[in-house]
């Protein structure tokens, strides 16, 4: 007959609560003493717990059972241990000391150490447990601690106890094995249940079974946990367990693995269940993106996954063991070491790489793939896709790689990507950018516009550009220490970006011309004096500012140079815009009167203040484009000359365009001008007629010109209505200029000439609007003064002919024929004038001689009636006469007070036969300044009539049927020739 097995009883004291003070300092060190009850002799103590009073131990005891299990009793107790201390070590304590109650046992303890030196433990309590109380499957329970009869809580401690078969361990192994596959298979056959979702649990009856072989074969928690590592791993080859099963299992082994011995068989068996175990989890990593990564359940089978591997990657692996056969690892890369590290790597870059060929195969991008246009959609869908994965990435699983095992999971599939999408965007970009067709910009002149609606291949290879860009920043914030290959992916679009630059000035040019055609040309609102075509090309300049700002070139001598195109593209559509608003304007002139009458409209000033409108914001707008940041960039990176240079050249190209803007404005001043000509001529021609005296002509004239300029001053802005006053002001004067000379031809009377200037006058008073004046003052004058002398009558005009003579005199600096010396006063019947001497007169004689005589006119003679010319005597052959002759002129008060009245003095030289006189020179002197002179002596050069720039005496000789004007013309020209 077989004998029974011996029997065992298998204890772990895990921990203990609330346990009775008896240190002084209110704590305890607890230790435990466990034996049975017939055998006491045999005691298993634990290890010391200082200063607690909850202490826990998790430590295992296996007590041989000789006597009857059901008979026998376990004692458990627990102790305070008292150390060997001196009385000097105990009076170290008092600081340590807790409450009265800790005070009185320090005292005690001293007290105990002085008399007799003992230090014995203190019992806190114990526990007897009868063995016929444990179920064959094992018991874990807390029991409280007793001490006699005393009722006092002294705390309770936890306990796990089994009984079990004294058997060879590694049998109960290797039968605990084969038990777990047969109960999982039986599991798993009965519940039916899908790969991934089985975590450990078995039925009720199988737990038990599973529970009591493991009690009776005396397997400890990590035998238990290593049995089911290689039972459920190899079941995990053909049906997949859920990782949470394998992390739980880990945690178990984890503490006991890194201390077993290299050629351990326990180590061996964890192995080779690991290497059952890690093709699934790579596997998860690999496939994440054929999952709905919104599911829960599969973001935390990705954590339970990359908990494993953590842990995994905390041993060493065995030199014994490999870990990553070729034949089950082909997606691994060759040549990288073999570690958890790198295969976690290499699966990340397999999963994307799977991921890369599935987005091209559906995107069938292949060098036959179509069209450009096709290969740039195509290179657009990779990108996009590729983002939207790294954006997953980030979104959900980079804190789980990160946190879990230290991998930037988004780095990782950059940096793979990166190659992979250079190698594929590249050659597309660059064959799409070789094949691109140069583009028919227009010149300076604008003749003809292009029609690029069918250009749509600028916009789609601008769109993969942004893309790019886009997708370059976020790698450069995942791999900011990176050195990747797609940051210079700009330079594949050098070409493409002169390409879509030649489509925006075209789409530029076409947007602001169908602006100009579809302005009505009224103001936009009441606040502002433009209207929409100008609000429209200023916001067609903005959409080139924005391409530029989404351009971003990041290379600095490329961004100056497009800049400058853009700076230059922008400048030539603000003089396009000028040309073609001047040509509009131009087709909406209104007409009235039978088309005789040029009527200006608002649309006309609000053509001009739109012009000048994108004029003046030009400046600020190249501001905002950022070409002062370009150029500044070019200084650091080149040299602060090359960056003068640079800014100097753009300076230029945008004063070129503001001024021939300018020139544009102010030629569409000037053709207002000069519609408005044809009429201001008609009516300044007939209000000047004598015949028209008592026409409406000054009146409809007036009409006209307030008409016109109020609508000016009301549409232009302050500026512009300056800049078409000095405008019409210079038709206006060609225009009077024009009626004088004509007029002067057809020997007009100095009436037309008086009626001319008196509406020229009213002209300039109606000019004057609000603070607004013409500029041209000089010409003003001059057309005034003009024809102040044509208005004058004949007899008038011959006097001002002498008055200029006298002002010409007082400016003479020499005397070259002479002086004449007089005195002058006036009298209350009239004025007393004494003629003294002359001086150096001119020789008229052959003896260089001369037989000189003054003769005296009082000028104008029509003032004058009755008073007839006076001489002096004449003097002979002596050039210094002494004449000391006085005269008498009888004036009445009306004459006396004429003060540019003249005094005109010819001296002549008297022949030998006294027949006739020759004449010698002559001066002049006003009424005024012989008031002046008080009776002094006046000293007077003379002079003769040769000044020919005399307004007043081509006046006479435009007056050639005056008989009065002939004669005095053929007086002076005798006078000239002597």
């Amino acid at each position: 007959m077989k004998e029974p097995p011996n029997l065992r009883l298998n204890v772990e004291v895990i921990k203990a609560e609330n346990l009775l003070s008896k240190d002084s300092n209110g704590l305890s060190d607890p230790f435990v003493t466990l034996y049975l009850e017939s055998n006491s002799s045999h005691r298993y103590n634990s290890s010391v717990k200082m200063s607690t009073l909850n202490p826990i131990w998790e430590e295992h005891f296996s007590l041989p059972i000789i006597e009857g299990p059901r008979e026998e009793v376990l004692i458990i107790e627990v102790w305070d241990f008292d150390a060997a201390e001196t009385i000097k070590d105990k009076f170290n304590k008092l600081l340590d000391v807790k409450g009265v109650k800790g005070l009185s046992k320090l005292m005690k303890e001293i007290a105990v150490t002085a008399s007799s030196g003992k230090h014995d433990n203190e019992l806190i309590g114990r526990a007897v447990i009868s063995l016929k109380s444990i179920p064959v499957s094992g018991l874990t329970v807390w029991y409280n601690l007793e001490k006699g009869n005393k009722t006092k809580s002294r705390g309770s401690v936890l306990v796990n106890i089994a009984i079990s078969a004294e058997k060879n361990k590694n049998v109960a192994i290797q039968e605990h094995k084969h038990l777990l596959k047969l109960l999982l298979m039986h599991e798993l056959d009965t519940s039916q249940v899908a790969n991934y979702w089985w975590s450990g649990k078995f039925s009720s009856m199988a737990e038990a079974i599973r529970t009591q072989h493991a009690v009776q074969g005396g397997l400890s928690s990590f035998d238990c946990a290593l049995c089911q590592w290689h039972a459920y791993s190899t079941v995990h080859e053909t049906h997949k367990l859920s990782f949470v099963l394998f992390n739980s299992i880990l945690d178990v082994l984890i503490s006991v693995i890194n201390c077993l011995q290299k050629d351990s068989e326990d180590l061996k068996i964890f192995w080779e269940g690991a290497k059952r175990l890690l093709p699934s989890c790579f596997s998860v990593l690999r496939q994440l993106r054929s999952r709905n990564i919104s599911d829960n359940k599969i973001l935390k089978a990705l954590s339970e996954v990359l908990d494993i591997l953590s842990k995994l990657k905390t041993f060493e692996v065995p030199a014994t063991v490999e870990i990553f056969p070729k034949s089950v690892y082909g997606w691994m890369d060759s040549n990288a070491s073999c570690n958890i590290d790198t295969a976690i790597v290499d699966a990340i870059n397999s999963g994307a790489k799977e991921w890369m060929e599935h987005i091209i195969e559906g995107s069938n991008l292949t060098k036959d793939s179509g069209s450009d246009e096709n290969k740039l959609q195509n290179v657009i869908k990779i990108i996009q896709m590729v983002r939207t994965d790294l954006q997953r990435a980030m979104e959900y699983f980079d804190k789980l790689f990160y946190h879990k095992i230290r991998v930037n999971y988004s780095t990782t599939l950059f940096l793979f990507y990166d190659s992979k999408l250079v190698e594929i965007c590249k050659t597309n970009v660059i064959d799409v950018c070789t094949n691109i067709q140069m583009l028919d910009v227009p010149d300076d002149q604008f003749e003809y516009l292009p029609n690029i609606d069918d250009v749509n291949m600028g916009t789609t290879l601008f769109e993969v550009y942004l893309v790019l860009k886009r997708y370059n920043i976020l790698g450069q914030s995942l791999c900011p220490n990176c050195k990747l290959e797609m940051t210079e992916f700009y330079q594949w679009f050098e070409r493409g970006v002169t390409h879509w630059l030649d489509i925006s000035i075209i789409k530029a040019l076409n947007r602001i011309q169908k602006a100009i055609d579809l302005d009505q040309l009224h103001a936009v609102d009441e606040t502002v004096k433009y209207s929409s075509s100008a609000v429209d090309t200023l916001a067609i300049f903005y959409q080139i500012k924005i391409f530029w700002q989404q351009l971003d070139w990041p290379e600095i001598e490329g961004s100056y140079t497009f800049v400058a195109k853009i700076v230059n593209d922008i400048c030539r559509c603000c003089v396009f815009y000028a040309q073609r608003m001047s040509r509009r304007v131009e087709t909406i002139t209104k007409l009235e009167d039978n088309e005789e009458m040029f009527i200006l409209s608002q649309e006309w000033c609000l053509a001009i203040n739109n012009m000048d409108y994108i004029r003046q914001s030009l400046p600020s707008f190249i501001k905002e484009l950022g070409a002062d940041d370009v150029i500044r960039r070019i200084g650091e990176y080149r040299t602060n000359l090359e960056a003068e240079r640079c800014s100097d050249t753009i300076k230029a190209v945008i004063d070129n365009a503001l001024d021939t803007q300018r020139n544009q404005i102010v030629e569409m001043i000037e053709h207002v001008a000069r519609k408005m000509s044809p009429s201001i001529r008609r009516f300044l021609t007939e209000g000047a007629e004598v015949l028209h005296k008592d026409s409406n002509s000054m009146e409809r004239l007036m009409m006209y010109l307030e008409r016109s300029l109020t609508t000016l001053y009301d549409t232009l802005n302050e500026v512009n209505f300056g800049r078409i006053l000095d405008g019409i002001w210079g038709e206006l004067s060609i225009i009077i200029y024009d009626l004088i000379q004509s007029n002067l031809d057809k020997r007009r009377p100095p009436a037309f000439f008086q009626n001319l200037r008196d509406t020229l006058r009213t002209m300039i008073s109606c000019f004057k609007i609000g603070d607004a004046k013409t500029s041209d003052v000089k010409i003003l004058s001059e057309i005034e003064s003009i024809l102040d002398l044509h208005a004058l009558e004949t007899a008038d005009l011959i006097h001002q002919y002498y008055l200029d003579r006298y002002r010409n005199q007082r400016e003479q600096s020499t005397a070259h024929f002479g002086q004449l010396t007089i005195t002058g006063q006036f009298t209350d019947s009239g004025l007393l004038l004494k003629i003294l001497n002359a001086r150096n007169l001119v020789s008229m004689d052959k003896n260089g001689l001369c037989d000189s005589f003054v003769k005296v006119y009082m000028m104008p003679t029509g003032r004058f009636n009755g008073l007839t010319p006076v001489k002096t005597a004449v003097h002979n052959k002596n050039c210094f006469p002494l004449y000391d002759e006085q005269f008498n002129f009888n004036l009445n008060s009306d004459q006396r007070l004429m003060e540019d009245s003249l005094i005109l003095f010819s001296v002549k030289d008297k022949d030998l036969f006294g027949m006739t006189s020759q004449y010698i020179a002559e001066c002049y002197i006003t009424f005024a300044d012989l008031t002046a002179s008080n009776g002094e002596q006046i000293i007077m050069s003379l002079c003769r009539p040769d000044i020919t720039d005399s307004m007043a005496l081509r006046a006479l000789e435009h007056r050639q049927g005056d008989k009065q004007a002939k004669d005095f013309l053929k007086k002076l020209k005798s006078k000239s020739n002597s």
